[in-house]
Order: structure tokens, then C-alpha cells, then sequence
């Protein structure tokens, strides 16, 4: 636009110098007669001034120099035209370009501001990231104190069930050695027992012997037995019988062959049902019983007719 300014006056000047120089000429023209005309006045003698018709026209000049006047007006209105509007192009031009920097500021502000506010998402993320890594340490850390904790308990639990399980084992073993000491003074007292019965049997059976043997002398008075040997085995079945506890299940009509061992003095060492036994197991199992609480066979009085191996033959009729 300022090109265009400039270019403007040399379009407009042409006129108002051709104006100019037309005047210049033509005042100019005036001055050179009003010179030669001075200059003739001076060698002249006064005379009656000779009429000489005038070679040239004088000319107004007031209306060119008004021309003039009017022409540099119009050039001064023009140039002060376009000084205002050269100052109003430049007063345009500095607010544009005042304009472009208030934009380019507002720009930068603008930059400014996102990267600020970049940097300050970036610092939130930035901090919300560290937050979330310190709750993760501190949840890992929280954790960790619990697997500890967990982990104390589970060792503190198994000392205890480890010392829980070492006294009731403690107690077993003393329970277990009191228990042997028991079975082992029930075995001395049953043997003691078992000695002091056998004792008192075979004390019975001495005097049952001798019973048996004075009711062996009255049936050999009445001549009831036949020999020596069916009296012993008689006798034997006797003394078994009366030793013998009858079980519930024992029905009348019970014959069983009953094996006996024994040595000499008539201690029984071996006992079992023989073939043939109509008994059940418990009435048999009473028989054995009943042998074995006799214990000592009669021998006084049969030496001559002992044999280690008795058999004889259990009855009961009911």
C-alpha cells in the first residue's frame, strides 16, 4: 500500500507543472519587456514620449498566480491527504501489526498455557503414577508384613503343635511305661495268684484225692469198680466235673472225649477235646476250663496205673 501512495503524486504532479511552468513562462515573458522597456527610458532624453504602439500585450498575471495558489492548495490538501492517509495506512499497518503481535502474544500465551498445562498433566500423572508406585510399595510392604506375620503364626503354631505333639508323646511313653509296670506287677500278682491257686489245688486236690481215695477204698468195699484203672479214670472225671461251670448254652445229653497230659504227680501239662464231642464251643471251652482249674490229677494211691496220656469221657445228662 505504500507503493501504491507513492506512485499517486507523480500521476498528479504533471498537471500542476505544466500549470507552473506556463506561468513561470509567461511572468517570465512580462519581466523581459518590463526590462527593455526600463532600459530604453534610460539614454533617452526627455521628450515628449514618443507614441510607439507596443509590440506586446501585457498579460494578468493574478489569475495564474491564483491558479498557482489554488494548485499548490490542491497539492497540499493532496499531500496532507496523503500524509493522513499514509499515517493512517501506517496507524492501519501498526495495528495490524500490533494486532499480529497482540495474536502472536495471545499464540505464545496460548503455547504457553498448553505447555503449561502439559507440564501440569504431565507433573498430575507424573505425581498420580509416584502415588499409585507408593501405594503399590506400601501394598506390597503392607503385604509382606502380613506374609511375615502369617508366616510367624504358621512357626509359632507349629512349635506349639511340635511341643504339643513331643508331651503327649512324653505322656505316651510314661503312660506305655506305666502300663508295662502295671502288666508287669498284674503278671507278678497273677503268678503269685496263679502259684497260691495252684497251691490251694493241688492242696484240694491232695485232700480230694484222699477223699476220692477213701471213696476208692468204700467202692472197692462195695465192689463197685472193676479195676484199679477205671477207678482212676473215674476218679479223674469226678474231680474234672465237679471243677466244671456249666454254660447257659449247655443242653442235656453231653458226651465229650476229653485228652488229658500229665507227669508224674499228677500236674496237668496239656488238655484238648478229643473225638467224638457232641458239645458246643462253649460247653467245650468249659470243659478245658474246668481242666485246667483241677490242675493236679489224683496220683497217690496210682502210681501203679499212671499213664502220662489220660482220656476219658465227659458226661452230662442234666
Amino acid at each position: 500500500m505504500k507503493s501504491q501512495a507513492s506512485h499517486r503524486p507523480a500521476r498528479r504532479e504533471s498537471p500542476a507543472r505544466d500549470t507552473l511552468n506556463a506561468l513561470v513562462l509567461a511572468l517570465g515573458v512580462h519581466m523581459v519587456g518590463i526590462v527593455m522597456l526600463w532600459a530604453g527610458s534610460l539614454s533617452w532624453e526627455p521628450k515628449r514620449p514618443l507614441q510607439i504602439a507596443p509590440s506586446f500585450t501585457l498579460v494578468d498575471a493574478s489569475p495564474y498566480q491564483a491558479d498557482q495558489r489554488r494548485d499548490l492548495e490542491d497539492r497540499r490538501r493532496e499531500q496532507l491527504a496523503e500524509a493522513q492517509a499514509e499515517a493512517a495506512e501506517q496507524r492501519l499497518e501498526q495495528a495490524r501489526l500490533e494486532e499480529a503481535a497482540r495474536q502472536q502474544t495471545l499464540v505464545r500465551q496460548r503455547e504457553q498455557d498448553r505447555q503449561e498445562e502439559e507440564r501440569r498433566v504431565e507433573q498430575e500423572r507424573q505425581d498420580a503414577l509416584e502415588a499409585q508406585r507408593r501405594r503399590q510399595l506400601q501394598r506390597e510392604a503392607e503385604q509382606a508384613r502380613l506374609a511375615e506375620e502369617q508366616q510367624q503364626i504358621e512357626r509359632e503354631r507349629r512349635e506349639a503343635e511340635q511341643a504339643r505333639l513331643q508331651e503327649l508323646e512324653s505322656l505316651r511313653r510314661q503312660r506305655e511305661a506305666a502300663q508295662r509296670d502295671r502288666e508287669e506287677q498284674e503278671r507278678r500278682l497273677a503268678e503269685i495268684a496263679e502259684r497260691r491257686e495252684q497251691d490251694e489245688q493241688r492242696q484240694r486236690a491232695e485232700v480230694e484225692a484222699e477223699r476220692l481215695r477213701l471213696a476208692r477204698e468204700q467202692a472197692q468195699a462195695s465192689e463197685q469198680r472193676a479195676t484199679i484203672r477205671d477207678e482212676y479214670v473215674a476218679t479223674i472225671a469226678e474231680l474234672v466235673t465237679r471243677n466244671w461251670i456249666r454254660p447257659p448254652t449247655t443242653q442235656a445229653g453231653v458226651r465229650c472225649s476229653v485228652r488229658v497230659v500229665q507227669i508224674p504227680g499228677g500236674e496237668i501239662i496239656d488238655q484238648a477235646i478229643a473225638s467224638p464231642c457232641n458239645a458246643d464251643p462253649a460247653t467245650r471251652r468249659s470243659i478245658i476250663a474246668a481242666v485246667e482249674r483241677a490242675a493236679v490229677l489224683p496220683y497217690r494211691g496210682y502210681e501203679d496205673v499212671f499213664e502220662r496220656e489220660i482220656n476219658f469221657e465227659f458226661v452230662y445228662n442234666g
